[in-house]
């Protein structure tokens, strides 16, 4: 008799120098991790059993993430907490499970994603007038898709937030639209930006996803 699957959801933070791995990595990363757990995790059946993972949609690399989603199923029941408690001793330093819960959203619901861009910037001050003008027209930038590389404007894709400096880090929080037709990656506004202002550098930035909403750009993802 084939067991009732429980269907689970957890969202997690990946920081620190997991930030690095490839979503690959964090692919192996997990099913390790899982063994480790010693969780009633379903694995699929056939020649190369693995447990069947769905993740929300992906980081780049050297992207930090306080709002990370995993989609996995379970044989058994297992209490919540339990859950979190057993992958959060199994999972590296960098990735922490903050909660658990069945899911009853899809992961093609997210609409949009917050992004913390922080440059070190010595003369964050004098710059940040600059920057937020930026975001007032066009944004035109290289992006390449299945088609090749072209050029579009991304303007419409994603919002500015804030633009803050203190000492010398200017920072912006940034909405990204994370629909496939339009997604915008929070490496492309970065570059548009170190191009545009010789202050700024791509390689003096950290990124961190901070929250994923849905279509409305107001209600958090869950």
């Amino acid at each position: 008799m084939v067991p009732e699957l429980k269907k689970i959801r957890v969202e997690f933070s990946k920081t620190g120098a997991l930030k690095y791995i490839s979503h690959l990595d964090l692919n192996r990363t997990v099913q390790t991790s899982f063994l480790r757990s010693k969780l009633p995790i379903w694995y699929t059946q056939g020649f190369n059993p693995h447990p069947k993972t769905v993740f929300s949609p992906p980081l780049s690399v050297g992207v930090s993430s306080e709002c990370e989603f995993m989609d996995f199923k379970m044989t058994e029941e297992v209490p919540y907490d339990e859950i979190c408690r057993k992958l959060n001793e199994s999972f590296p330093d960098g990735i922490r499970i903050l909660s658990a819960y069945e899911p009853e959203t899809k992961f093609s619901d997210i609409g949009w994603a917050d992004y913390e861009i922080a440059f070190e910037a010595p003369q964050a001050e004098a710059v940040k007038n600059d920057v937020a003008a930026l975001f007032s027209g066009e944004i035109n930038v290289e992006k390449t898709g299945k088609a090749g590389t072209r050029t579009v404007d991304i303007a419409p894709n994603m919002r500015l937030i804030s633009c803050t400096a203190e000492g010398e880090m200017l920072t912006l929080r940034v909405m990204l639209s994370c629909k496939e037709l339009t997604f915008v990656g929070p490496n492309l506004p970065v570059k548009y930006i170190a191009d545009k202002i010789p202050a700024l550098s791509e390689s003096e930035v950290f990124i961190c996803r901070k929250a994923v909403y849905f279509d409305d750009g107001k209600t958090l993802f869950r």
